[in-house]
């Protein structure tokens, strides 16, 4: 964790002083392996010492230390104030593909979307070059941008950028339009205008999905009401890193909490027992699948289908076998759903108690 903090905030303290630099006109964009030969073995070798023969953005290790990275000492600023430019406190440690990528980054000017700077406080420079692969190369699924990007990341660090640009709108306060949606249909990302079917606000019909978006944003409202990441961490027994996914994930998909808090299933049970005479106004059919209660929509997509009956042509045999194999299923849709019932109610409470 420690290492992954450290190569955050290098990678940002990078991007923030040659932004400056940029915007001053004073930045330069020299080859990265002519950057680096500049440097005396001498001094390259002190900066390696000190920085363990590691990148300092990926965290690689040079075969020093047992890797197989390539390394190289990245001058942090041309013509910095006060220093020498070979000065270690202006060099860093960066391997190849890194240093490439601090070399060739793309530059909020880059971006094909209007970004202001609040925007930029949250965004990374990788963050420009995924807008820019959308607007060239349209919708794309994880994979496809992982693979065009210019710096080296996993699919899982590129998801959770895909979910930071998409809940953007919902970060910043200043900003009231989405940049970056998720088409429901397809699993493709896109710009907002390129996406048919959009994923913000979309009611799952896979019960663990709808789980996940359920206790997502019980996740978001309470970070958002003050209490501690170490509360949550406890009452839903994840990791730390966990929250700050599922915050990031529950601004982007924007799960509909309210609607389903509204009612619970006892609400629910009382509500399909009415008789239809008593004079109980009937639902806006207008107001869709969101008016429903979380235990509706679970009962709906768990409903046991049609039993068996006697097949023309079949033994007794085969139609007892059937029969039994069917009451194992609706034996199987009856635990699961006890289950989801028993998650929903433990959210629930955990909602309650934060």
């Amino acid at each position: 964790m420690a290492t992954n903090n450290t190569a955050d905030q290098t990678r940002d303290e990078l991007h923030r002083k040659q932004t400056e630099a940029t915007d001053s006109g004073e930045s330069e964009t020299p080859d990265p392996d002519n950057c680096h030969s500049t440097v005396s073995q001498q001094r390259q070798s002190e900066v390696l010492d000190r920085d363990g023969h590691q990148c300092r953005i990926c965290g690689r290790l040079g075969p020093e230390r047992g890797g197989l990275a390539s390394l190289h000492i990245h001058h942090i600023e041309r013509n910095p104030d006060n220093i020498d430019e070979d000065d270690p406190q202006n060099l860093t440690t960066l391997c190849r593909s890194c240093h490439n990528w601090i070399h060739l980054r793309s530059t909020p000017a880059d971006s094909p979307t209007p970004l202001t700077d609040t925007d930029l406080n949250v965004l990374l420079p990788q963050d420009i070059e995924i807008l820019q692969y959308l607007a060239d190369q349209g919708p794309a699924r994880t994979g496809d941008i992982v693979s065009a990007l210019n710096i080296d990341l996993s699919v899982a660090a590129v998801r959770e950028r895909l979910w930071t640009l998409m809940g953007l709108d919902n970060i910043v306060e200043s900003r009231d339009q989405q940049i970056v949606d998720k088409d429901i249909e397809t699993g493709e990302w896109g710009l907002s205008e390129q996406i048919e079917t959009s994923a913000r606000g979309h009611v799952p019909d896979d019960p663990r999905l709808l789980i996940q978006r359920f206790e997502d944003e019980q996740v978001r409202q309470a970070v958002n009401r003050g209490i501690s990441r170490d509360a949550i961490m406890d009452v839903l027994d994840v990791s730390r890193r966990t929250t700050f996914n599922k915050e990031k994930r529950a601004c982007a998909f924007g799960f509909p909490l309210s609607v389903f808090l509204h009612g619970n299933r006892e609400s629910a049970d009382r509500d399909a027992s009415r008789d239809d005479s008593s004079g109980e106004p009937e639902p806006d059919p207008a107001d869709g699948d969101q008016q429903r209660t979380l235990a509706e929509t679970l009962n709906d997509d768990l409903e046991p289908i049609e039993a068996w009956g006697v097949v023309d042509g079949l033994s007794t045999a085969e139609t007892d076998s059937m029969a039994a194999d069917e009451d194992q299923r609706e034996a199987d849709r009856t635990a699961l759903r006890e289950k989801l019932h028993a998650a929903i109610d433990a959210l629930e409470a955990a909602d309650t108690a934060l």
